[in-house]
């Protein structure tokens, strides 16, 4: 086939411009094929890594609150024990005319109990209280053993009784003792009603 026939095919078909903008316009559609994919590509794998970010603070929210939920049973469960500690630090009445002053010496009489009852819900407890109700409870086992001391001194051995009461001093560590303990019953109880000390960041 020489030029002649060559033009003459071409010109059957639209001539020179027809057949350029056909090449362009196939060339054109593989090009923009290519980016539309090559975008959808990078579109893709930024959806995927969105996903899997998304999935991984899921499961980091998960084991939190399921970390907020173990420590607040725990912060009840000293929360009841120390609730049942403390009501039966002031003894029941037993006669009608029972003041103040009988009720220290029952529980000047019972240091050694409440220190030793103290010492171990600090024991098994310390982890799952506020910082300001620990140090306030550490206060208070101070108190109970200083009495346990004083009460020493001041009966050598014996019982109080109508014969023998608490001396001032005694007394003064019994009421040093009891406020400790009214004083940590409410900060627990506003620990319990605030929610887990642990999601205010305190410990």
């Amino acid at each position: 086939m020489d030029w002649s026939d060559i033009l003459k095919v071409v010109g059957a078909i639209g001539g020179i411009a027809s057949i350029s903008a056909a090449v362009s316009g196939f060339v054109g559609r593989i090009v923009i094929t290519r980016i539309v994919e090559s975008y959808k590509s990078k579109l893709n794998l930024q959806l995927e890594k969105y996903k899997s970010e998304l999935a991984s603070l899921a499961d980091r929210q998960r084991l939190l609150l399921k970390r907020q939920e173990l420590m607040f049973e725990k912060e009840y469960a000293a929360a009841s024990d120390f609730f049942r500690f403390y009501s039966g630090v002031v003894p029941d009445p037993w006669a009608p005319d029972l003041d103040w002053s009988d009720a220290q010496a029952e529980i000047a009489g019972n240091f050694h109990k409440h220190a030793s009852e103290l010492k171990k819900f600090l024991a098994v407890h310390t982890a799952s209280i506020s910082q300001p109700t620990l140090m306030t409870l550490e206060s208070a086992f101070a108190s109970a053993n200083d009495g346990i001391f004083k009460v020493g001194m001041d009966t050598h051995g014996e019982d109080y009784g109508h014969e023998l009461t608490p001396s001032q001093d005694v007394r003064q560590s019994v009421d040093e003792f009891y406020n400790f303990l009214k004083a940590a019953n409410k900060q627990i109880r506003a620990d319990l009603e605030g929610g887990s000390f642990s999601l205010r960041g305190e410990g």
